[in-house]
């Protein structure tokens, strides 16, 4: 019984004496208490400090990790949505030109753009047909829009057109509001020109030019561009007259050669 007083004590002195003083109202004590209460949340902060801080390494790590998965995810989501816009500007590009193919009497070859020359990038580019596909130079290029250009070049399956606005194109046009007939051409500048117009053409910056019945490639009443300036002649010359292409020739990615 004696041998077990001293653990009684000690319990006394770590359990009742602590309990007393923490709830005992003593003017004396409130100071002990309240010295004990600040220095046990000080030692209680310094030792969860480290643990916070852990806490705080973990938590940013998964969110990193999480934002990360998420970055992925949403650049996948959006290579699709670029795909399949992609798709849809296609889709509706064919529609219109196998509109147009419906429309036209003539035998058609649809053909994709598949290069363009770094030196000449609006003057010339490739198509995937050739002539395997019955396609031989001198054949009309065209899209919806109007007319493109025409086959100077064929291999196997892949030909070469240069656009109206080279230097080596020239049709027959006829100004859709005067009805006066003239040839339009590239120039090495790489701009569109009407050549043969007579003194007295009735010619404005706005006119229409559209292909001439009298062209033996292209069928009659193709839009080819409209008149962008008009330069008066002098001293018995005809005034000469520039024509802004109907079709954006950088942005041609389809056509249709006819045969």
């Amino acid at each position: 019984m004696l041998r077990k007083l001293p653990k009684q004590l000690i319990y006394a002195v770590f359990v009742i004496i602590p309990f007393w003083l923490l709830f005992f109202n003593s003017p004396f004590f409130h100071g002990v208490k309240m010295g004990l209460m600040s220095f046990g949340a000080s030692s209680v902060a310094v030792v969860r400090w480290p643990v916070d801080e852990l806490g705080r390494v973990l938590s940013y790590r998964k969110t990193f990790n999480e934002y990360q998965k998420m970055k992925r995810e949403v650049g996948g989501i959006r290579a699709r949505v670029v795909a399949l816009e992609e798709n849809g500007a296609a889709n509706k590009r064919y529609v219109r030109l196998l509109d147009l193919r419906n429309r036209l009497n003539y035998s058609t070859e649809t053909a994709l753009v598949v290069a363009r020359d770094p030196v000449n990038w609006n003057s010339s580019m490739m198509v995937n047909k050739g002539k395997s596909d019955g396609l031989r130079p001198g054949m009309a290029v065209i899209n919806f829009s109007g007319v493109v250009g025409k086959v100077a070049e064929v291999a196997g399956d892949v030909s070469k057109v240069i656009l109206l606005n080279d230097s080596g194109f020239s049709v027959a046009v006829v100004n859709q509001r005067s009805r006066e007939s003239s040839l339009l051409s590239g120039s090495l500048s790489g701009d569109c020109r009407l050549h043969y117009l007579p003194e007295d053409a009735d010619i404005r910056v706005g006119d229409e030019i559209v292909t001439s019945a009298l062209s033996s490639v292209f069928p009659e009443g193709l839009r080819v561009g409209t008149v962008s300036e008009v330069y008066p002649g002098e001293q018995g010359t005809p005034p000469r007259a520039v024509v802004e292409p109907a079709v954006e020739l950088s942005k041609v990615e389809e056509v249709l050669v006819i045969k």
